[in-house]
């Protein structure tokens, strides 16, 4: 009895079904996000002094068996309207992004270390961009909290190799309900918080999580990057041929 007893101690101390920080990181990059979504978009550059440049773009977004592909299309203002990005992350882990610029009149591939380069003077790098596989980082469940009044997991993470990431580590609040994150503290390779991103606005929209309204702060610059969703439908039945690398120079 005594032994039985020390035994129901420990598996209530440590419940078998407590997630791990590993399983919490893979059902974030597995989280549902439709076979595919079509979103009217703002970005927002505001800079210390409280100047604002607006853009606008259009977000596509489709999975099927093989990736998850994203294609973003700035449409104003001038200066950079008909510039494109299309990232395309493989369910194997393996990753692949281009940007179009319409001045140049060509597409170039994101790879080595411009994938630390900032993503079109935003507060976003390629990296950020990127859909992040687990086995090539580690994560620590460090704590759960609540969020602007939802219950999260407190996950830190940090790569396994350090060319996979600009980054030192990373802590980022996930929340319970549906595994989205919400917040993501960025700290570089000598442990400052160099970065932050906060989603401001969340719902369920036709059943799947959507971040409406968020930030990316570049916490030494004073520097922040605002995206709002004004519209998103989900499920509509994209073309395929939308998500390759010549549909990018289609403008």
């Amino acid at each position: 009895m005594r032994a039985f007893l020390v035994l129901l101690i420990i598996a209530i101390a440590n419940p078998v079904w407590a997630l791990t920080g590993e399983e919490i990181a893979w059902k974030v990059y597995n989280r549902p996000q439709g076979k595919d979504s079509l979103a009217e978009s703002v970005m927002i550059l505001k800079s210390a002094s409280g100047r604002e440049k607006t853009r606008t773009m259009k977000v596509y977004f489709r999975e099927d068996q093989k990736a998850r592909y994203t294609l973003i299309r700035f449409l104003s203002p001038k200066d950079i309207a008909g510039t494109a990005f299309l990232s395309i992350a493989y369910h194997n882990g393996d990753e692949d992004q281009f940007l179009y610029l319409p001045a140049l009149k060509r597409t170039r591939r994101i790879a080595g270390s411009f994938r630390f380069h900032r993503f079109v003077n935003s507060d976003f790098i390629y990296e950020d961009l990127e859909r992040h596989y687990p086995p090539k980082y580690h994560h620590e469940l460090l704590k759960e909290e609540p969020f602007q009044g939802d219950p999260c997991y407190v996950v830190k993470s940090w790569p396994k190799k350090k060319k996979d990431s600009i980054y030192g580590y990373w802590i980022q609040w996930i929340t319970k309900e549906g595994f989205l994150p919400v917040r993501i503290d960025l700290y570089d390779r000598k442990g400052r918080l160099s970065k932050r991103f906060t989603a401001k606005e969340w719902k369920k929209i036709q059943g799947y999580w959507t971040v409406l309204s968020s930030e990316m702060e570049d916490l030494k610059k004073k520097h922040k990057t605002i995206l709002k969703i004004n519209k998103i439908v989900y499920d509509q039945g994209l073309d395929p041929s939308i998500f390759t690398k010549r549909s990018l120079e289609r403008w």
